[in-house]
């Protein structure tokens, strides 16, 4: 099964492109999950980690370490990534491409060696995985629903550093990742069929213009063009540190 991550952050645009991806014939995008695969890839990191540093020396029982040289990081981590698949993304009968979007992998709140460790257990975990990294104007952005509540040179900065931070994973991973802009899309649906071809998928033109028909009318001023999701909750909301030093 193919597997598509949308990385983000708030305010981009993420639904509407999760909506249009899902007219992709047998796909199954979710949305938000809390950023959960974060523990996941975590633990997987600290097994191999674990082996690595304690698995030669660690034969006698009476070793602190006793069995780490038993740990089958590579299984452990394959069957996380086939679990989250079954029990979280949960795609129905027949699905072939699923996958989800998550806006929480700012700067602010996730270290540069965490998001990189949970990007390579996206990409090497997954079963023929791709990750889409969503960027959007940071002035825009900053202009946008919650965002206008904060510091506005604090959320520049984050929202600068965190597209600097997609766009080097995408020179590290430049086959398995692509880099998609909110403009390129967002008043044009045809803008996204550079994606759909990467992706090796079709979406006949009609039903990509339906999938984000909303989003398109929004842009032309018959609705807000910084609204994305009517029903967005505090939850989608990510925490804002203070100030990018600490």
């Amino acid at each position: 099964m193919k597997h598509v991550f949308i990385i983000t952050y708030g305010r981009t645009g993420s639904t509407a492109l999760m909506k249009a991806l899902n007219s992709i014939k047998g796909a199954c995008l979710r949305g938000e999950n809390g950023g959960l695969l974060r523990p996941i890839a975590e633990a997987f990191m600290i097994s191999q980690r674990s082996r690595r540093r304690h698995g030669e020396a660690s034969g006698p029982v009476s070793h602190p370490w006793y069995g780490a040289g038993e740990m089958r990081p590579h299984r452990f981590g394959t069957n996380l990534a086939q679990a989250f698949t079954r029990d979280v993304l949960a795609p129905p009968d027949g699905t072939r491409l699923t996958g989800f979007k998550e806006i929480r992998y700012t700067a602010d709140g996730l270290t540069d060696q965490a998001f990189r460790g949970i990007l390579r257990f996206m990409l090497t975990q997954f079963e023929d995985s791709r990750v889409i990294f969503l960027t959007r104007n940071p002035d825009e952005v900053a202009d946008s629903a919650w965002w206008q509540t904060r510091d506005r040179d604090i959320v520049i900065d984050v929202l600068e550093a965190t597209i600097e931070r997609f766009r080097h994973a995408h020179e590290d991973f430049p086959e398995q990742t692509f880099l998609l802009d909110h403009a390129s899309f967002n008043s044009d649906p045809e803008g996204l069929r550079p994606l759909l071809q990467w992706l090796g998928e079709e979406i006949p033109p009609e039903a990509l213009a339906a999938a984000l028909a909303e989003r398109v009318a929004e842009a032309s001023g018959t609705g807000s063009p910084d609204e994305e999701d009517a029903d967005a909750s505090e939850d989608t909301e990510p925490e804002l540190a203070a100030d990018l030093s600490h």
